[in-house]
């Protein structure tokens, strides 16, 4: 299996850093990296919660979800650097921050490193959200 392709952020004001799997990555497949994946956006984003059980109940909730082969609910809607899985046809992700836009190559490529371990083959983009392109 080939490397995942791994697009390089040219600029540290990346606004938005976007993970998108290959069309046989299904939902389903995410389940055994998704409890080190979302715990790697938590450590790397400094949004890890005080509270074990509320930590617990985050990644069950979207296990649950992906064990049916469904998207994931999503998370952290109140944290400063946001991982989104948007209505689409195929199995991708995005995080960005409007706070801390420096950060947000560092994070996706952190948590396209773990994705790689678990052989879930993924091309990382920059700066796709249509919101954004007027603000550069």
């Amino acid at each position: 299996m080939s490397p995942p392709l791994i697009a390089r952020a040219t600029s540290p004001k990346v606004r938005s850093g976007h993970i998108v799997f290959d069309r046989s990555v299904t939902w389903k497949k995410l389940v055994p990296a998704f409890r080190p994946m979302y715990l790697k956006f938590l450590e790397e984003s400094e949004q890890m919660p005080q509270d074990p059980e509320i930590l617990m109940v985050l990644i069950e909730e979207n296990l649950r979800d992906l064990k049916a082969n469904r998207k994931p609910e999503g998370f952290n809607r109140e944290g400063t650097m946001r991982m989104i899985f948007p209505i689409s046809d195929r199995a991708e992700f995005y995080l960005y921050s409007r706070s801390k836009p420096t950060d947000i190559a560092r994070v996706t490529e952190q948590l396209s490193r773990v994705l790689q371990k678990y052989r879930l083959k993924h091309a990382v983009e920059w700066d796709k959200l249509h919101a954004f392109a007027d603000d550069r």
